[in-house]
C-alpha cells in the first residue's frame, strides 16, 4: 500500500489531474488484490505439489518394503526345498536369512502402510498368509528334512496353494499401490484445477468490480475515444472513409478530436499522393518492380507455412524495338498503356498480382495454381494480347502485337529462394523466345510448350 501511495504521489507531477488519480487508484488497488490472491493460491499449489511428492514416496517405500517380503518367502522357499531335496546344511543359509528379512520387512510395511488404510489391510493379509505358509508348512518341512523323514504328497500340495495363495495376494497388493498412486495424482490433480478456478474465478471478480468503478468514470469519455480509436485505426491502414466522432464539449477531447480530423485530411491526401509515386508504375498504372518485390516476398513466405505452389509468369513484348522504330515512342507507350490495362484484368489480389518490371517486360504472380490451371490462365493471358489486335508490321512472328511467356511453377521450400522462381521462369521465357515467340513455355526438366 505504502508504494502504491508513492506512485500515485509521483505521477500527481505529471498533471494526470483528478480523473487520472481515480483510475490510478482503481488500477494499482485492483493489482495489489490480484497479487495477492495470486501468493495465496501459489502457496496452495505447492502445497498440493508437495503431498503428491510425499505420497508417491510414501508409495516407493510401501513398494520397496512389499518387494522385500516377498523376496523374502522366494528366499525361504527355495532353501527350503533345497535343503528337503540335498539335505545340504548350506541351504538353509537363504532360509534363515529369508525368515529375518521377512520379520523386518513385516514391520516396515505394516509401519508405511499407516496412511493407506486399504493398503495396511491388504499388507496385513499378505504377512498373515506369509506367516501362515512359514509356520505350517516351511518349518515343518525343514524339521522333517533333520530328522532324514520323507514329505507328505499332501503337504506339499498344500504348501504348494498357501504360496501360490501368497503370490496371488501380493500380485493384487502390487496393483493396489499403482491404484493408490493414481488416487495421489488426481487428489493433486483436483486441487491445481481447483485452485487455478478460484484464481480465475477471483481474477474476474476483481476485473468487473473495476470495470464498473471505471465505467462511472468514464462513462461520458468512452464513446467517442472508442469511435475515435476506431477512426485511427482505420487511418493507420489508409482507410480514410470514417469521419471523426461528434462530440460537442469543449475540453481536451474536443480539442484532439478536431486535431485527428485536420490530420486525416492531410494524411489521406499525402498517402495516395506518395502510393501512386512509389507503388505503382507511372505509365502504366500497374505495381512497379519495388512494391512487386515486396509482395513477392511477403508470399512466398507464407507459402512456405502453408506449402501451397507458387507460379511466376514473365511476359515479354516480341520484337517491341522494332515497334518503337516502326511507329515511335508515343506509339510505343499506348501499346503498353493497352497492354497493362487487359493485364489488369487478370489482378485478383490475394490471389494474383501483376506488375511492370520495367521496359516491356511484365510479371504475374499467382497463388495456389497447379501446372495445368497456371498454363490455362497464361494461354489466356497470350491470347487477350493478341486479341487487342495491335498492328506491328515489322514483327516477324504476326502482323499484330504478341507476348512470349516463361512460367515456373514451385512449391517453396528452405532450399529454394524467391530468385530462383525468377531465374527458372526467365530461362523459360528465352526458350519461348527462341522457339519462333508468341508461345508460353512452362519450366522444367523438360519444357513444355503451347503456341498458337
Amino acid at each position: 500500500m505504502f508504494l502504491g501511495k508513492y506512485v500515485i504521489k509521483s505521477m500527481k507531477f505529471h498533471s494526470l489531474g483528478k480523473l487520472g488519480n481515480k483510475l490510478l487508484n482503481s488500477i494499482i488497488f485492483s493489482a495489489i488484490l490480484i497479487i495477492i490472491v495470486v501468493i495465496l493460491l501459489t502457496f496452495s499449489i505447492r502445497f498440493a505439489l508437495d503431498a503428491n511428492i510425499k505420497g508417491q514416496r510414501i508409495l516407493d517405500t510401501i513398494d520397496v518394503s512389499a518387494n522385500q517380503l516377498f523376496r523374502s518367502i522366494i528366499d525361504q522357499e527355495t532353501g527350503q526345498r533345497g535343503y528337503s531335496l540335498t539335505n545340504h546344511e548350506e541351504f538353509l543359509e537363504p532360509y534363515y536369512l529369508g525368515q529375518a528379512e521377512f520379520s523386518k520387512s513385516s514391520a516396515n510395511l505394516l509401519s508405511n502402510t499407516k496412511s493407506f488404510e486399504k493398503l495396511q489391510n491388504k499388507a496385513l493379509e499378505i504377512i498373515q498368509l506369509g506367516e501362515h505358509w512359514q509356520s505350517t508348512y516351511a518349518e515343518m518341512f525343514v524339521e522333517q528334512g533333520r530328522n532324514g523323514e520323507n514329505l507328505n504328497i499332501n503337504l506339499l500340495d498344500d504348501a504348494k496353494h498357501a504360496s501360490d495363495d501368497f503370490r496371488t495376494n501380493f500380485f493384487e497388493f502390487s496393483k493396489s499401490i499403482d491404484e493408490e498412486r493414481t488416487i495421489v495424482r488426481n487428489t493433486m490433480k483436483y486441487r491445481i484445477n481447483m485452485t487455478l478456478i478460484i484464481l480465475v474465478a477471483t481474477i474476474i471478480v476483481i476485473m468487473l468490480v473495476n470495470l464498473l468503478i471505471n465505467f462511472r468514470i468514464l462513462k461520458e469519455l468512452i464513446k467517442p475515444i472508442i469511435k475515435l480509436s476506431s477512426c485511427v485505426q482505420s487511418y493507420t491502414e489508409h482507410d480514410f472513409t470514417k469521419e471523426v466522432p461528434i462530440y460537442n464539449k469543449q475540453d481536451e477531447l474536443a480539442d484532439l478530436i478536431r486535431n485527428v480530423g485536420v490530420m486525416r485530411t492531410e494524411l489521406s491526401s499525402n498517402i495516395h499522393s506518395l502510393e501512386a509515386k512509389v507503388n505503382f508504375d507511372g505509365l502504366t498504372g500497374l505495381y512497379n518492380r519495388r512494391f512487386f518485390n515486396d509482395v513477392f516476398t511477403n508470399v512466398w513466405e507464407e507459402s512456405l507455412e502453408t506449402t501451397e505452389p507458387l507460379s511466376f509468369i514473365l511476359l515479354d513484348i516480341d520484337y517491341f524495338k522494332d515497334y518503337n522504330d516502326t511507329y515511335g515512342h508515343l506509339k510505343g507507350d499506348e501499346c503498353l498503356k493497352r497492354i497493362s490495362k487487359k493485364l489488369k484484368e487478370f489482378n485478383k489480389e490475394p490471389n494474383s498480382y501483376v506488375a511492370r518490371l520495367g521496359g516491356e517486360e511484365f510479371v504475374v504472380l499467382l497463388r495456389n495454381q497447379n501446372k495445368q490451371q497456371t498454363l490455362q490462365v497464361v494461354e489466356e493471358i497470350r491470347a487477350a494480347i493478341l486479341a487487342l489486335r495491335i498492328p506491328h508490321q515489322t514483327s516477324l512472328t504476326n502482323e499484330y502485337v504478341t507476348v512470349s511467356i516463361g512460367v515456373s511453377t514451385i512449391t517453396p521450400t528452405e532450399n529454394l529462394k524467391p530468385s530462383d522462381m525468377y531465374i527458372m521462369a526467365d530461362q523459360a521465357l528465352y526458350e519461348s523466345k527462341n522457339n519462333g515467340r508468341n508461345q508460353v513455355t512452362n519450366y522444367g526438366k523438360k519444357k513444355e510448350y503451347l503456341t498458337l
